[in-house]
């Protein structure tokens, strides 16, 4: 077993080598694109400070080996002049210049978003594991310079927000922001605050102080074969509906106890670790051992999950250092899924009925893929997005901003989550429980760790290299609601026009327009963080913004090419989900895979 495992992992290193060096023969032969990358490339190599890794990279396509050890990833040119007392960040977000009492009942109309697309909106299961949480744009400004290119742009180095921020497409040399990047302030390497961003961690589930937590549960028979539909009905018929104590904080729980009921997750206080129901804790807040409490419907922050890969817990706070308010108990509203970094909502009118409503989430650090257990693609800013297009008021179809193009599925095909009517602050799915199909509007989407790639599905989501060498993996972590804090917009395609929402109708609007990067430029050779092989970086320039992912699009797709709309998610137990007659909600559920078919 161990010779073979030597041997397969040879076959993995041969096949690398041999592809690196195919790779660089190819380039010397085929020419690395056009006079301008060929020019900017020479000059990037040329940057090294070392004969040899010149030669090495101009040859073989692998440049910077030297730059291997982490342990070097230093950055001289860090600022040292950026204050301690930064601005307070929450007016950028009422600092436009529009004025609503001015608005005709035309231009009104121009602004508002139906309530439908609120009805409809996407949660989002963050990864488990993450280390990079939903961003604040305003925060971000703060901790950024604007560069042409690599250059400090001096006369431009004062304070951003995002009412000035478009002031930067007007610089000549950087041909309407193609050039101009947003480079951090700080050695991202050394993982500052804001780049992180823990404290935008959605709001978890805060335990009840109005019920009884001893309370026997649903008699659910074996824990070894447990039906989760069965036991869904019994939850809903034996518990009372009861509204929960809003306490807002953005932490997970600290004190979970072993299970002492079978109940687990939301805001019940228990785990499933070391409870003698199981060891794996549903997304319905029930603890077991089946595949189906401990596969696609888990809830890792509550109890163990069947992992692959057995990634890295991400941050659990310890609620010891927040003193909770439980003076106020009653009158307070739940802020569950809550996080203090706002989503962006663009919705796009495009006629005859169609209307398009752009989910768009920002973070602040993309953290690459590891190939051989060697990092590529880290990138300063990330923007994802999921779209929803609606006909005549009623969702058709929801485009995923996947890696490897994104994916578009048919409405029916996507799994819609409704808060569990007996208060415990946990979801039923559409799933696993059919009874819910009518009612259920929100869809569930899952964000990749590190990359913050949008899925349909929980588990392992291979793309590009064989073998599964390059993956994204996506869990049932904390739940980010983003309708609970969203600057929303409407945009005009046949002018290409932003317009603040009537629902927060003095957000700025002219950041939207800036045309640059939200990130740093690719560093050079000679910046001790940076590294090339076979043509992929280590780190690469940061995205530009919302604006510039097709809102105006016709099909679903945001690429150019295709579009196929899938009827079904994968699994190897992969059904086709028929729409209900007469309403378009799916009946019944599929009990979810890992991976998607490339059916459509």
């Amino acid at each position: 077993m161990q010779r073979a495992g030597l041997k397969c992992l040879g076959g993995l290193c041969g096949t690398a080598i041999v592809y690196i060096l195919l790779s660089g023969v190819g380039a010397r032969i085929q020419g690395l694109g056009t006079p301008a990358e060929i020019l900017e490339n020479a000059q990037w190599v040329s940057s090294s400070r070392y004969w040899l890794d010149r030669q090495a990279c101009n040859w073989f396509l692998t440049c910077g080996a030297m730059h291997l050890n982490s342990n070097g990833w230093t950055w001289e040119q860090a600022r040292d002049d950026i204050p301690n007392d930064l601005p307070d960040i929450a007016p950028f977000w009422s600092s436009g210049e529009e004025d609503p009492d001015n608005w005709s009942e035309q231009e009104r109309r121009l602004r508002e978003i139906p309530q439908y697309v609120y009805d409809h909106a996407p949660y989002v299961h963050l990864f488990s594991g993450e280390e990079f949480w939903p961003s604040d744009l305003a925060e971000h400004l703060l901790h950024v310079s604007p560069r042409l290119n690599y250059t400090l742009m001096e006369d431009m180095d004062y304070e951003r927000n995002l009412t000035n921020l478009h002031e930067l497409d007007g610089i000549e040399e950087g041909r309407h922001g193609r050039f101009v990047y947003l480079q951090s302030d700080d050695n991202v390497e050394e993982r500052p605050k804001w780049l992180t961003s823990n404290h935008n961690i959605p709001n978890s589930p805060d335990p009840r102080l109005d019920i009884e937590l001893d309370a026997p549960g649903p008699d659910t028979g074996s824990q070894d074969d447990i039906n989760m539909p069965g036991t869904d009905q019994q939850l809903l018929a034996d518990q009372e509906q009861a509204s929960s104590i809003g306490i807002p904080f953005p932490t997970l729980p600290a004190y979970l106890t072993p299970s002492t009921n079978g109940r687990c997750g939301g805001n019940s206080g228990f785990t499933c670790a070391k409870s003698k129901f199981g060891k794996c804790c549903s997304i319905h807040g029930w603890c077991g051992k089946s595949d189906e409490h401990c596969n696609s419907y888990c809830d890792p922050l509550h109890g163990t999950c069947i992992d692959p890969l057995n990634p890295p817990q991400g941050p659990k706070p310890d609620l010891r250092k927040h003193k909770r308010d439980f003076l106020h108990r009653q009158d307070r509203p739940s802020r569950f899924g809550r996080s203090k970094a706002p989503a962006i909502l663009i919705v796009a009118d495009k006629g005859n009925g169609t209307v398009d409503a752009f989910w768009f989430y920002f973070y602040s650090f993309n953290l690459g893929q590891r190939v051989l257990n060697v990092r590529f693609g880290n990138h300063v800013g990330d923007w994802e997005h999921t779209m929803i297009r609606f006909q005549d008021g009623k969702p058709e179809s929801v485009f995923i901003s996947e890696h490897d193009f994104g994916d578009a599925y048919a409405w029916h095909a996507m799994e819609k989550y409704v808060p569990n009517p007996d208060g415990s602050q946990t979801m039923v799915g559409t799933w696993s429980n059919g009874t819910f199909g009518k009612v259920a509007k929100r869809p569930v989407t899952y964000s990749a760790l590190g990359s913050h790639a949008m899925y349909a599905t929980p588990g392992l989501h291979p793309y590009i290299l064989p073998w599964g060498l390059l993956h994204d993996q996506t869990d049932r972590g904390p739940l980010w609601d983003p309708a609970q804090n969203v600057q929303a917009y409407t945009y005009e395609t046949e002018n290409k026009t932003i317009r603040a929402s009537t629902r927060n109708p003095r957000s700025p609007t002219s950041w939207l327009d800036y045309g640059g990067h939200w990130g740093d430029k690719y560093y050079p050779l000679s910046d001790p963080r940076q590294y090339r092989f076979a043509g992929q970086y280590h780190y690469v320039n940061g995205p530009t913004g919302p604006k510039f992912k097709r809102l105006g699009r016709e099909a679903v797709c945001q690429g150019k090419g295709p579009c196929r709309v899938r009827n079904w998610l994968g699994g190897n137990k992969a059904q086709r989900l028929v729409p209900a007659d007469g309403d378009g909600d799916e009946e019944g559920g599929l009990p979810g895979g890992n991976s998607t078919d490339d059916s459509s």
